[in-house]
């Protein structure tokens, strides 16, 4: 077997157990969740309260309006958001920013990895 370094094998399992640290709910309706899978891109999403799960690369993404939960794994990505109830990352050298949380608060923030900025917009 080929020798990796640490730092691969640990990106490795963190990919490989995503599903476990963000949780699954089998009875969570589908329809409200938004797969973004993409790398290189700027684009803009109606946030219209779904969940966004993000998988990608040195993007660049805006979501207007309120998001449930917004998950990201990658890396480089910059994410715009109005309003969110909950943050997980995954990755590094990310930052997502955000107006506010759901409910007046601020978002229920996770976040794995190295140079990951979770900032409120002033």
């Amino acid at each position: 077997m080929k020798h990796r370094p640490p730092l691969f094998r640990l990106t490795l399992a963190t990919v490989a157990s995503a599903s476990l640290l963000f949780g699954y709910n089998a009875g969570a309706d589908q329809a409200a969740k938004e797969e973004v899978i993409a790398s290189d891109q700027k684009q803009t999403y109606q946030g219209e309260g779904r969940h966004f799960e993000i998988t990608g690369n040195n993007d660049e993404l805006t979501i207007s309006g309120e998001c449930s939960k917004v998950e990201v794994l990658g890396h480089d990505n910059k994410i715009s958001l109005d309003a969110v109830g909950v943050i997980q990352l995954v990755g590094h050298d990310n930052l997502i920013t955000y107006r506010r949380g759901l409910n007046g608060g601020k978002p229920k923030i996770e976040t794995l990895g190295e140079n990951n900025k979770v900032v409120a917009e002033q």
